[in-house]
């Protein structure tokens, strides 16, 4: 399995010391508008916005940014790959880290641990076995069911447990193994969106922009 993680500014993979080891595996965000043009994407890639920046530079959405400017970067990627030779048997997971306030009226159900190990001394009484607020994820594929929606539980480990299952190989902990694969999404015997639709355009409103640029500022993303 090839992989690849396209980044807009920094890695966030580079947290991780294999990442570390095997940098070749990092490309910038320019590489993958020119792979999925070519048609060479890598069997899976992770795409990475722009983490730090002034409010209408970083593509995060994340506050205090300007949400257009994350739109229109998102929208970049979408109509990429949709333009992309690799498209007919492409899936992609647009989804966000972490969730846009305290607030969530489902309560959070219960997790599987990831392992047996104990929290770290001095970190407090955390077992990892329950799921936090719920967070959006959006699946893009020409075998994407038509306005579908998923009542699954489904968590971060999911895309994983999708990449394990599609490409054989073992799982890492035992949360991505009990996680729900996603591929209720799917209808694999009937590609819907073998042409793919046109999405409406995702512009920035000038005075949006002014407004951000006003009242935001720098900061970072964690």
């Amino acid at each position: 399995m090839d992989s690849k993680i396209y980044y807009s500014e920094v890695p966030f993979a580079g947290v991780f010391s294999d990442f570390q080891q095997h940098a070749d595996h990092g490309a910038t965000i320019d590489q993958y508008y020119a792979d999925a043009k070519a048609g060479t994407l890598p069997q899976v890639a992770f795409v990475d916005p722009i983490f730090i920046g002034s409010s209408n530079t970083e593509t995060d959405e994340h506050p205090p940014s300007n949400i257009q400017v994350g739109e229109q970067f998102s929208a970049s990627v979408i109509n990429s790959l949709m333009a992309s030779p690799n498209w007919h048997d492409s899936a992609l997971f647009f989804t966000y880290d972490e969730h846009g306030g305290f607030y969530d009226h489902v309560p959070s159900p219960a997790a599987p641990a990831p392992d047996s190990i104990p929290p770290p001394s001095g970190s407090g009484p955390w077992t990892f076995n329950n799921y936090g607020i719920r967070v959006p994820a959006i699946v893009v594929s020409p075998y994407a069911k038509p306005h579908f929606v998923s009542k699954v539980v489904n968590d971060h480990t999911s895309i994983l447990r999708f990449i394990e299952l599609r490409f054989g190989l073992s799982t890492l902990t035992n949360r991505d193994a009990h996680a729900n694969p996603m591929l209720e999404f799917f209808n694999f015997s009937h590609p819907a969106f073998a042409s793919p639709p046109t999405l409406p355009p995702a512009p920035i409103d000038p005075a949006h922009a002014v407004q951000c640029q006003t009242q935001g500022g720098a900061q970072t993303s964690l």
